[in-house]
């Protein structure tokens, strides 16, 4: 064991003594608990993630979809597909945190070590992926039924292979829980980025 990992283990085991008298932890030890939990995170990922074939297939995926996105984005459109694509990003990112934060699910590797989300698939693959549906099925209809398949492809393919080359770990998920998730998130940020420029063009 590595001598973070014998501080952290004697830092909580002084925790729990504390919890024990006093029946909640301060502030401050939480603070410490997620300095200790960082560091632990970052010496794991110097040992067994960084330099690795999934950390060169992570950087990858982190720099190719901005190439297609570059080649394929309508660059008239450009602020429409930003605004949406920006949203997608976010919401990517917040349910992320949250999966993780409820423990639904975690990810042994990512490209670097300071988050605990799949920073490859938030910042890059998801949101480009699905503004260039944005892009390709202008009508609500067409992009319903894109939304169907490219969110059917994302949870019962591309989701259960990642898992099984040990980029992701399903902990108290399912995987027709992402499918629908993909489908009403995206429905609501198309809805909301349309309200937008429908305003702008009205004014």
């Amino acid at each position: 064991m590595s001598h973070l990992g014998q501080a952290f283990g004697r830092y909580y085991k002084g925790i729990f003594r504390r919890c024990a008298v006093t029946n909640y932890v301060s502030a401050e030890q939480l603070a410490e608990m997620m300095r200790l939990i960082t560091q632990a995170r970052i010496e794991y990922w110097l040992r067994d993630v960084f330099g690795s074939w999934r950390w060169w297939v992570l950087l990858l995926l982190f720099i190719a979809p901005w190439v297609v996105w570059y080649k394929l984005a309508d660059k008239k459109k450009l602020p429409e597909l930003a605004l949406f694509g920006l949203m997608v990003m976010v919401s990517t990112i917040t349910l992320d945190e949250l999966g993780f934060a409820l423990s639904l699910w975690s990810y042994p590797a990512d490209v670097i070590p300071i988050f605990p989300r799949l920073t490859s698939v938030d910042y890059t693959v998801l949101p480009i992926s699905f503004t260039l549906t944005y892009q390709y099925f202008p009508t609500w209809k067409s992009f319903f039924w894109a939304l169907v398949v490219i969110s059917g492809v994302f949870s019962f393919v591309v989701e259960p292979i990642i898992a099984y080359l040990g980029f992701y770990v399903v902990i108290k998920w399912f995987y027709w829980y992402s499918f629908i998730l993909y489908i009403a998130t995206t429905l609501l940020l198309r809805w909301i980025a349309r309200k937008f420029f429908d305003i702008a063009q009205r004014s």
